[in-house]
């Protein structure tokens, strides 16, 4: 993808980042050290080894492929396809409860069963071409998680305390390259996908200053609400909307 570091050149920032090296991830991860190291090399790399090595890094394996800019298999993607589906009723509450009140939302998603799927899941809509590039791959990202433009943009304006404050549209323009992404949108992205901001920036080659503003101090608990809700069908994540409703007293 143009303006994205290459995966083998990302695997090895990474490794270094946590202090690991090929023969402990490919331990760690059940894969082959050849394998791994020709990945380093340049390789691209299988389903299988993407699979493994994610939960080791700290990263969702359906976020590894796409850094790896392949398409997340079907069974990784997010359960529902309905347009209507949003998290952005529970993003709020998050914001506003009382802090005790956030674990026992974490605990309610998370009690909800899983569902079979059937097919693909995720927000995968017509509008949802973007050119090659480190915008596509963040938005690839969010749909990841089953946020559509709108809802992306009400949860970066949760994650930067209310300093980012995006149209729907202008989502959408990072997607196709007719929005920059500066350092403080990688900021914001990385918050509400709870991945470290080092490492996105370093796959779009953003250098990031040391003055940035600190992120909203529930963006850790939010990116988790975010990432937990993805496997809710609508009527889950509408009993969620009670809960989180009753936990923030409104």
């Amino acid at each position: 993808m143009t303006g994205v570091l290459e995966f083998g050149a990302l695997l090895a920032r990474l490794l270094r980042r946590r202090a690991l090296d090929g023969c402990v991830l490919s331990t760690a991860a059940g894969t082959g050290l050849e394998e791994l190291q020709a990945v380093l090399d340049g390789q691209p790399p299988t389903e299988r080894l993407l699979s493994s090595v994610g939960p080791v890094l700290g990263l969702h394996a359906a976020d590894l492929f796409v850094l790896a800019g392949q398409p997340v298999p079907d069974g990784l993607t997010p359960v529902t396809r309905n347009p209507h589906w949003s998290v952005s009723h529970v993003v709020y509450d998050t914001m506003v409860m009382p802090a005790e009140n956030r674990r026992p939302l974490l605990d309610a998603i998370r009690a909800q069963p899983l569902v079979s799927r059937a097919g693909r899941g995720g927000t995968h809509r017509p509008y949802h071409r973007y050119e090659p590039g480190f915008g596509a791959v963040l938005l690839q990202l969010t749909h990841n998680r089953n946020l559509k433009w709108t809802c992306t943009a009400k949860a970066l304006y949760a994650v930067t305390g209310g300093r980012i404050y995006l149209a729907a549209s202008t989502i959408g323009g990072i997607g196709r390259g007719t929005v920059e992404v500066t350092p403080e949108l990688v900021a914001g992205f990385a918050g509400l996908l709870g991945i470290p901001a080092v490492d996105l920036a370093a796959l779009g080659r953003v250098c990031l200053p040391h003055d940035l503003p600190p992120l909203h101090p529930r963006a850790t608990d939010v990116a988790a609400v975010i990432w937990e809700a993805r496997r809710l069908i609508t009527a889950q994540l509408d009993a969620v909307e009670r809960i989180s409703r009753h936990l923030a007293a409104r």
